[in-house]
């Protein structure tokens, strides 16, 4: 109980105050893709580990001391691909996809690679669409083989467990930012990836414009969100 209160106590001084720093979710993981890599028509699937926030407010309340944050990426759909091997550089364009974001409580099932199916358990916080048109650009600059890079698109939240506070706070749902980070082929030892896997993949999901205003908020409202 005592939790919860404090959680509302610290919601209410964020919808006192204008917040004009961006808001980020960060995880990273690894892709996996079925049949083959970045062949158009391929599926592409990407599970992630949230790693506590570095100073990025962030307006959900996340407990990294009892919990564990997972995304799952699905039904990313190769539309396009482009390679210039004289240059080193791909070019992948995929359609669709929708990602989820879970919390679970520490003790249960934490993420394992081995089993995708712990990275969809517990409260799922947040659900959305990708924006078709999602582009990975990789490049290889020294001629190893080996490509890195990211990819840069848009995506819409939809559902989850914490949207009716992002509403309330006023931020939109439309056009975040969905974006890969780190995004790396295996060079082990230096690189290595968990069998099953193809590729290191972060993904970065981004609102930096703050919210759109403050809104009238009851005590009753804030409750509301809270409870059981």
């Amino acid at each position: 109980m005592m939790n919860r209160q404090i959680m509302i106590v610290v919601m209410l001084a964020i919808l006192a105050t204008s917040v004009a720093a961006q808001v980020e979710f960060t995880f990273e993981g690894f892709s996996k893709v079925d049949p083959i890599q970045d062949q158009p028509g391929s599926i592409v699937e990407i599970f992630g580990i949230a790693n506590p926030p570095a100073g990025i407010p962030n307006p959900i309340p996340l407990d990294f001391d009892n919990n564990q944050y997972t995304i799952s990426v699905t039904g990313l759909l190769i539309d396009t691909f482009a390679w210039d091997q004289v240059a080193g550089i791909k070019e992948v364009v995929f359609l669709g996809g929708e990602f989820a974001i879970y919390e679970d409580a520490i003790g249960g099932t934490p993420g394992d690679w081995a089993d995708i199916a712990t990275f969809t358990d517990g409260d799922m916080l947040l659900h959305g669409m990708v924006d078709n048109g999602w582009r990975m650009m990789l490049d290889d600059p020294f001629g190893w083989g080996i490509y890195s890079g990211s990819a840069i698109g848009t995506c819409d939240l939809d559902g989850g467990s914490a949207l009716p506070l992002m509403e309330l706070i006023g931020y939109p749902f439309a056009d975040w930012d969905f974006i890969g980070t780190g995004i790396s082929d295996p060079n082990p030892p230096f690189i290595t990836i968990p069998g099953g896997y193809d590729r290191v993949f972060g993904i970065k999901i981004m609102y930096p414009q703050g919210p759109t205003g403050n809104d009238n908020v009851t005590w009753g409202q804030l409750k509301n969100i809270f409870s059981d």
